[in-house]
């Protein structure tokens, strides 16, 4: 029987080499759980599932925003709407007659769509992210803070030379 270095009793080596036959067992527990945490998943990653609907092989259905208001060039526009995906409030898609609008708001673009790949289902519209255009329009002078009960946008369209500025409220918290 070997001795142990920091001692001289023969009990406690026989307790070391007890806890080294655990840590041997433990060991073999720890590379299962080691591969059932690593590479289990990697496996499931790589096979092929479909791709989800965000992916663009599925239209994206857009709501009326309530209660938004649009300025261009300080002036009023009488024929428009507004469409948020779900709550969210970015992106946005801007209705003006038959021009519509998407809106990046955190990454400050703007794209026109083309009338064709937005269709009309009751008050809500169908648009494809797959059909968005490959660059966006020049803008210029972005404007997007939280000023009270809305968050306002705006941005000048830099072809056109036309200021778009829009506020949208802030959704009811209804929980307190």
């Amino acid at each position: 029987m070997s001795r142990c270095t920091h001692c001289c009793h023969p009990e406690e080596v026989r307790a070391v080499g007890a806890k080294n036959t655990r840590a041997t067992k433990g060991s073999a527990f720890s590379v299962a759980l080691l591969f059932a945490s690593l590479i289990l998943p990697m496996i499931f990653v790589s096979l092929p599932f479909p791709a989800p609907a965000f992916a663009g092989d599925k239209a994206v259905t857009w709501k009326p925003a309530a209660q938004a208001l649009l300025r261009v060039d300080d002036q009023p526009v009488k024929n428009w709407n507004l469409y948020q995906e779900g709550k969210k409030t970015d992106p946005l898609l801007l209705q003006m007659g038959n021009r519509f609008l998407l809106i990046e708001v955190r990454d400050h673009k703007i794209f026109e769509l083309a009338p064709a790949t937005v269709e009309h289902k009751g008050a809500e519209l169908l648009w494809d992210p797959a059909d968005r255009p490959s660059e966006p329009l020049a803008t210029t002078d972005w404007i997007v803070k939280d000023v009270g009960f809305a968050y306002r946008t705006s941005a000048r369209l830099v072809a056109e030379n036309r200021v778009l500025d829009l506020q949208l409220p802030h959704p009811l918290n209804l929980k307190r």
